[in-house]
């Protein structure tokens, strides 16, 4: 889905499932349009609109109280339209932005200041590779003045969909994803990345230590839960990208959460299970929304073909 927020509630849009029959009986993936409005943690949702078509798997964040939005697709299509959402009081308003300069679904991205990033992706829903392009759009520019511009790509780094984003003190970070490649019968097949780097405008790229596993398609952004620590909420690997993950006996993903200490450039693994942070099931392909001093991940797929209704809520430390 689509998620930020705006008027201090949540909103969340679009998004796809298996609404009419669930994926291991064959059912075939329903895009949807619809956009609804939670006032606060344990309220009740209300629809509140409709987007100009169904779509899902673009990127959003928030931006100056309203939800901007890019990218995504649907069945046959992929899209390249952009633009803000924002609650006045009664309704959603639109505001369109420029588009991006190609059709991308399945890219990674957020906020940081003024600036709205959107990074990797696929060009449409059968490409057998992924893109290696990063834009930027400063929306904090006067509307005639929008522009989106291509930034340099990672030297030497796969292109990819589904990485996991972050952000400390003001520089992006881009962990894991997974590569796009052609079979011998000319299928697509994935490759599950382990890579990680950070970004500032003012110098580029920097490579990082390599995640100890692959957590592609993990909520993002990451979770700045401290002054240290950015967390990645399990995400997909190599075993857990089948329908029922290691040795067949599980039907989800991994509950392993893993801690970045940017200051230190290190890995470890900050929690198994629901011990610590509540967190069962995990889901992953699911957007990150602060809100409220809460991190919120919006609905997401807890199995392969399988999404949840719920929010998984976590505070920040103190």
């Amino acid at each position: 889905m689509y998620a930020g927020t705006s008027g201090g509630a949540l909103i969340a849009a679009g998004g796809a499932n298996f609404s009419e029959r669930p994926l291991k009986d064959g059912g075939k993936k329903v895009w949807h349009d619809r956009i609804f409005f939670l006032s606060r943690i344990g309220g009740q949702w209300k629809e509140v609109g409709r987007l100009l078509r169904p779509s899902a798997y673009g990127v959003s964040g928030t931006w100056r109280d309203g939800v901007v939005c890019a990218g995504g697709g649907d069945a046959r299509i992929n899209f390249s339209e952009s633009w803000l959402m924002r609650w006045n009081g009664q309704a959603i308003a639109f505001e369109t932005l420029p588009p991006l300069p190609a059709p991308i679904a399945n890219a990674s991205g957020m906020v940081i200041g003024d600036v709205f990033y959107v990074i990797g992706g696929q060009g449409q829903p059968d490409s057998t590779a992924a893109l290696a392009r990063m834009f930027a759009l400063d929306l904090g520019r006067i509307p005639s003045e929008r522009q989106w511009e291509e930034k340099p790509w990672p030297a030497g780094a796969p292109a990819r969909i589904h990485a996991v984003v972050g952000v400390h003190q003001d520089e992006l970070f881009l962990f894991s994803g997974t590569e796009l490649f052609a079979d011998s019968s000319g299928k697509v097949d994935r490759r599950y990345l382990r890579d990680a780097y950070a970004f500032r405008p003012e110098r580029g790229w920097r490579r990082l230590a390599d995640m100890p596993q692959a957590t592609a398609a993990a909520p993002s952004p990451a979770i700045e839960f401290d002054a240290a620590n950015l967390l990645v909420l399990s995400g997909v690997n190599a075993p857990w990208g089948s329908a029922t993950g290691p040795g067949g006996a599980t039907p989800g993903f991994a509950q392993r959460i893993w801690a970045y200490r940017p200051g230190a450039d290190t890995w470890r693994i900050f929690s198994e299970g629901p011990s610590e942070l509540d967190y069962l099931p995990a889901r992953v392909t699911a957007p990150v929304v602060t809100w409220h001093g809460r991190f919120v991940a919006v609905s997401g797929e807890i199995a392969p073909g399988i999404r949840t209704p719920t929010l998984l809520s976590l505070a920040a430390a103190p």
